[in-house]
Formats: C-alpha cells, structure tokens, sequence
C-alpha cells in the first residue's frame, strides 16, 4: 500500500469519527432539550395545580364565611337541646330565616367568582349559574390550551354547623350565670338564651384533569387529581331582629328587670328625707336612649 493510500485511509478514519462525534453530540443536544421541554412542562403544570389547591383552600374559607352569614335551606330545628341557629332566630329574628343560600348557591358562586377570567364581574345571579364560565383562568387550563376543569360538577361545596362543647357554654345557657335573693324571699337565676351549634365549617373539593389527554401523555396512567379543603369559623350571630327581640333576649340577663328585688315597704318610710326616694325604678331599662356625649362627634 503507498503512502497516498495510507494517508487516504486514516484521513477517511478520521472524519468517521468526527462525524461519529458529531452525531453522539447532536443526539445528546436533542435528547437534552426533549427532556427539558418535558420537565418545563412538568413542572409548569405543577404550578397550575399548586394555583389549583391554593383557589381550593380559599374557596373553603368562602363557604364557611358564608354559611356563618347565610342561613342553610336545608338545615331544621334542632331534635336535642343544643339550639341551632334556626332555633334561636326563630325566636329572636325570624326575617332571617327568609332569606337563605344552599351549599349548592354556594358552590355555582365559587365556580363564577374564581374560575371566571380576571376582570369578570360579580353579580347575584352567579348562584343560579350551573354552569362553568364561558372564559375560565388561563391557569386553569393544560399545556394543550384545554381546561383542566371539565364541568361544574367536579366542584363540590359542603358546610355544616356543629355544636360548641357543652360546658363551655353551661353557665350562661343552661345554668344561670348569676343569682340573686328577690324582694320574696326567692332565687332568680339570670340567664342568656344562646345558640350553640354556631361551629360553622366549610368543605370544599376541585376535582381537574379527568380524563385529560394531555396529562395522560406527560404522566403515564394520569386519571386526574382531587383537591380538599375545609375551614371553620366559630361565629357569633347572636344580635336580636328589632327592639322588641332584643329586650326578649337581654332582660333575661337583667335579673332588676324581671322581678322585684327591693321590696317597697324597705324605702318607702324614708320618704319625709328624700320625697324623689319615690322615683327610685329598681331594674329600670331605657330602651334605645343614649347620653347625649355618646353622640356626639
């Protein structure tokens, strides 16, 4: 073999593995940017359902907030003895319970107020929308432009009102607080007319990415993901409906108001030193008068 021939042969050597090189590197470069793109998408992905479970633990806190504000439809008087919140605005604020929002108004205000696109206005028609909105969060949507939320019925709202543990409210409902000797000879118990299932909780479950093809394509065997949250508020929605309710409820407090404690015959003979003695209104209450400092500005 001539020289020229060897020099042909080991430059052709060469160059097959350049191009060998050349083609491992540019196997490598295509394969790392594939993986890239996958994992940006990954992990774009999980910052959408991270917005997810963050609208979902807000959208618990809602129901609470409401249910704490709103009388349930659904709710009935009580069969025990711990008073509802229905028992008690039975008596003391029966407009209350005209006006009521079920878990499901709910549920369609929490679609139309969160899932809508920003800027959308807030009506009080949205708890009669069953309905997702027509444009929904660009969060909420996959990498393919699809919404992860399919329907409205993967949006369940639940609330509920529990009892206050009794002893903690014993001594001002059941038991009187207070007592005092009357004018008689007898015992008055003061006591306060309260409700204690006022424990209003809130539940709320997003359900997305059911039966998406985009995710199943990104996580094998993908068959959605569900979010829970629930939230509890420990309200005090004791304030009387009118004048007329709240003397109902408070002057069972005021022990002066309901019978006589300081009998006549005891002040009566002290009136050739102070004749205003007859003035004296033992459990005197004055209904909606204020000082007039309380006023002023």
């Amino acid at each position: 073999m001539t020289l020229h021939a060897r020099s042909m042969m080991k430059s052709h050597g060469q160059s097959a593995a350049r191009a060998a090189a050349g083609q491992a590197m540019l196997e490598l470069l295509v394969a790392t940017s594939l993986a890239t793109a996958v994992l940006f998408i990954a992990l774009a992905m999980l910052g959408k359902f991270s917005d997810v479970r963050n609208k979902t633990l807000l959208g618990s806190r809602y129901v609470a907030w409401e249910r704490s504000v709103w009388l349930s439809a659904d709710v009935r008087a009580s069969a025990d003895a711990a008073h509802s919140e229905r028992d008690w605005f039975a008596t003391y604020g029966s407009g209350a319970l005209q006006v009521t929002k079920s878990d499901a108004a709910i549920q369609r205000e929490f679609l139309q107020r969160t899932f809508a696109a920003n800027g959308a206005p807030l009506g009080g028609a949205d708890r009669d929308a069953d309905r997702l909105p027509a444009a929904g969060q660009a969060m909420w949507r996959d990498h393919g432009g699809q919404p992860l939320l399919a329907a409205a019925q993967d949006v369940a709202a639940l609330s509920g009102a529990a009892s206050i543990p009794s002893d903690a409210l014993a001594s001002y409902t059941a038991d009187g607080y207070g007592t005092v000797r009357t004018a008689e000879g007898a015992t008055f118990s003061a006591t306060l007319d309260l409700p204690s299932r006022t424990l209003q909780s809130g539940t709320l479950s997003v359900s997305v990415g059911k039966k998406n093809e985009a995710l199943k394509r990104l996580w094998r065997d993908f068959d959605g993901v569900t979010f829970a949250d629930t939230n509890a508020l420990l309200t005090n929605t004791w304030m009387a409906e009118g004048s007329a309710n709240s003397r109902a409820l408070l002057t069972r407090a005021a022990p002066a108001a309901q019978v006589d404690l300081v009998a006549p015959a005891l002040y009566q003979g002290l009136r050739r030193y102070a004749p205003e003695i007859d003035t004296l209104e033992f459990g005197r209450i004055r209904h909606e008068v204020l000082p007039a400092d309380r006023l002023a500005p």
